[in-house]
């Protein structure tokens, strides 16, 4: 299956592999996933070029498969905390350095996109269920404490997303016309 080169067929895996997430007993999903993350730790540095996006486009597929399993449990304050425990625990460590930082950088990447595909962005603020700041913690950790200036500005990026309550878009202000403007033609 994932000797596949056909981008169809791989997205089709990398769903049917994240979908076994949902079918598990809620017992078996921290053990499953903390397999799947260490796994992925374990032989990141070992992915060719070649074979790189299937992997990327798994782990994207796992961590949606995690927000969901959130989104599905209402977003209960235990159920989070366990599985941002997890993700703390593997991708997104904040000093291992056996956890490579290209991972750490995907995961941050695909992070809010995630979130908000699994309704985590929706109704942000009072009325709504979703503990955002406890999902945003992960992210303020690395950006606060991680050795690695790379990592950090990478988080700071992320937690700085324009689809996250209060980083809406600015709008450029108006040059007064009174300024000079440069060189006429």
């Amino acid at each position: 299956m994932w000797m596949s080169d056909r981008s169809l067929t791989q997205q089709a895996l990398a769903n049917s592999l994240a979908d076994l997430v949902s079918v598990l007993p809620a017992t078996s999903q921290l053990p499953f996933l903390r397999a799947f993350w260490q796994t992925m730790q374990r032989e990141w540095t070992n992915i060719d070029v070649l074979r790189m996006e299937k992997f990327l486009l798994l782990v994207r597929r796992y961590l949606g498969a995690s927000l969901k399993v959130l989104r599905e449990g209402m977003w209960e304050d235990a159920l989070v905390r366990e599985h941002l425990d997890l993700l703390e625990e593997v991708p997104l460590e904040v000093e291992n350095p056996r956890i490579p930082n290209g991972m750490r950088f995907h995961v941050i990447d695909i992070y809010v996109d995630e979130l908000e595909r699994a309704g985590g962005l929706e109704k942000a603020g009072e009325e709504s269920s979703v503990p955002l700041e406890l999902l945003l913690e992960p992210l303020r950790k690395l950006e606060r404490s991680s050795p690695t200036k790379p990592v950090r500005v990478k988080a700071k990026e992320a937690l700085a997303d324009e689809r996250l309550p209060g980083n809406e878009k600015v709008e450029k202000e108006v040059v007064d016309e009174d300024e000079w403007g440069g060189i006429q033609d």
